[in-house]
């Protein structure tokens, strides 16, 4: 049985230059676009029967982390949509598996972690419009 974890990376600040580029572009083509909040998100596929101990989950969110934050890994979204808001993910074709991928899980095994067979990133935005 194979079941995909979703691990919620916050923003660690260091993005800015290119967020504040790609929210200007957002804004010329959506002048309505009030606000933009963005975070990564960690597709892992799991393989094993069972799912992970604490001692695996642990080292999952260990890995996907920042190692200068606290608590900036979660598995529920850190972006909670409201009624004017829009939730985008975008990430790679789920048909075929991504190079970093392949890194990912290379690390992952380096760490005990052997039921990790595919890992893939996408990025989650929030847009707040105006009502």
């Amino acid at each position: 049985m194979s079941s995909v974890l979703h691990f919620y990376v916050r923003p660690s600040g260091h993005e800015g230059a290119a967020f504040g580029h790609s929210r200007r572009k957002l804004q010329g083509k959506l002048p309505e676009l009030q606000s933009v909040k963005t975070e990564l998100c960690y597709n892992v596929n799991w393989t094993a029967e069972s799912l992970p101990t604490a001692k695996e989950m642990k080292k999952l969110t260990w890995l996907f982390g920042c190692p200068l934050l606290q608590d900036d890994v979660s598995q529920k979204s850190w972006l909670l949509p409201g009624s004017s808001n829009l939730l985008l993910e975008v990430g790679p074709r789920l048909n075929f598996s991504t190079p970093t991928s392949t890194n990912i899980v290379s690390v992952c095994w380096a760490a005990g972690l052997g039921a990790v067979d595919r890992v893939e990133i996408t990025r989650r935005y929030l847009l707040s419009v105006w009502p």
